[in-house]
């Protein structure tokens, strides 16, 4: 998200200050020190130990604390965590603690006030036994916000992938966010697969970053069957039992090969394993690498990864990331919704995220 919303500021002649940026995982913050900075590096941790507070209460001491740090911000970022929204979690489902998360978002609008607010997270999350997304809506309105809430395809928006999500973007001080059009590509062709990765087939291996997970004997064998007869979905008898109990399971694109010719399916965490979606490379016996599904969530390939030692480090920060393009469409909605109002005289967009 703040790689998309500097070239999205960049793009309209401004700069960006992030004076703030929150995740709680110490070795995905490395990755982000790697290609960013942000003014307050010390308050990255659990967004919830700065936001501490209920909705619609007096701030607390931290709270006024990070509200004299930070200072005036005009864009407010958040993708808050999505698994228990997401119809692949069969678990908890709706359940999920960190569901609650969605929520700490207003708090910090509450507390920064800032001009725009943009929060990311899949479809589904308007289901949440929590109502995150209505409650949302009602109190950034009763702030003074006007509000939209588009589901928005990542392949219209230029990204090679059927990635499809939740935006909430709230912006004050405009007649009407509607009258700003989210930018899609609707008469362009959609990007392929091929158009995103097709130079990287034989890359060497010379980094995690560069290889692929080594398949199980059982699932070499899926992928081999795929190859030789020229198959993209696994026939119901070569398929683990679990997958086997229905013939109209609704897990069709696991352990299912990618198609040169299409978008990707959405990548997720998983995008090394062949049971946990079509991740299954069209033309070698292997899976994505995390350069290629890197390449599929539209990150350049000079974004540093370096510090990441384990592959655990980048199917999370690769998987869980909202893809740049996607980010940058909707921070130029915001920016230009405002009319330049949400940008400072000096030209400086301040951003937390």
């Amino acid at each position: 998200m703040t790689l998309g919303a500097i070239e999205a500021a960049r793009s309209l002649g401004y700069g960006v200050e992030v004076v703030l940026a929150m995740e709680l995982d110490e070795q995905i913050r490395r990755i982000y020190d790697a290609n960013f900075s942000s003014k307050l590096a010390t308050l990255r941790a659990d967004v919830s130990d700065r936001f501490d507070g209920a909705l619609g209460t007096p701030l607390t001491f931290r709270e006024r604390k990070t509200r004299k740090e930070v200072g005036k911000i005009d864009l407010l970022l958040g993708g808050p965590p999505c698994q228990g929204n997401s119809n692949l979690n069969n678990h908890t489902r709706r359940r999920d603690p960190k569901n609650s998360l969605y929520l700490r978002m207003l708090r910090a609008v509450e507390v920064l006030e800032p001009r725009a607010v943009i929060i990311e997270n899949v479809p589904d999350v308007r289901h949440a036994t929590n109502r995150a997304v209505s409650r949302s809506i009602n109190k950034l309105r009763a702030l003074g916000y006007d509000v939209e809430d588009p589901v928005v395809s990542a392949a219209q928006l230029g990204v090679p992938q059927l990635r499809t999500r939740h935006a909430l973007v709230a912006a004050k001080d405009v007649e009407s966010l509607s009258a700003a059009k989210l930018e899609t590509r609707r008469n362009a062709k959609v990007r392929t697969l091929r158009w995103a990765i097709g130079d990287l087939v034989d890359e060497a291996s010379d980094s995690v970053l560069r290889r692929a997970s080594k398949l199980s004997e059982d699932n070499e064998k899926r992928a081999r069957y795929l190859h030789d007869n020229d198959e993209f979905d696994l026939p119901n008898p070569l398929r683990p039992e679990c997958h086997r109990d229905k013939p109209d399971h609704r897990y069709k694109s696991m352990y299912g090969r990618l198609r040169w010719d299409q978008p990707a399916q959405t990548i997720t965490t998983g995008f090394g394993s062949p049971g946990q979606g079509r991740y299954l490379h069209p033309s070698r016996l292997r899976t994505l690498t995390p350069h290629e599904a890197a390449r599929i969530q539209f990150f350049p390939d000079w974004f540093d990864f370096s510090s990441a030692r384990h592959r655990r480090v980048l199917a999370d920060c690769i998987g869980n990331a909202v893809p740049p393009k996607m980010a940058f469409a909707l921070v130029r909605l915001a920016l230009q919704a405002t009319h330049g109002a949400a940008v400072p005289s000096q030209a400086s967009t301040h951003v937390a995220l």
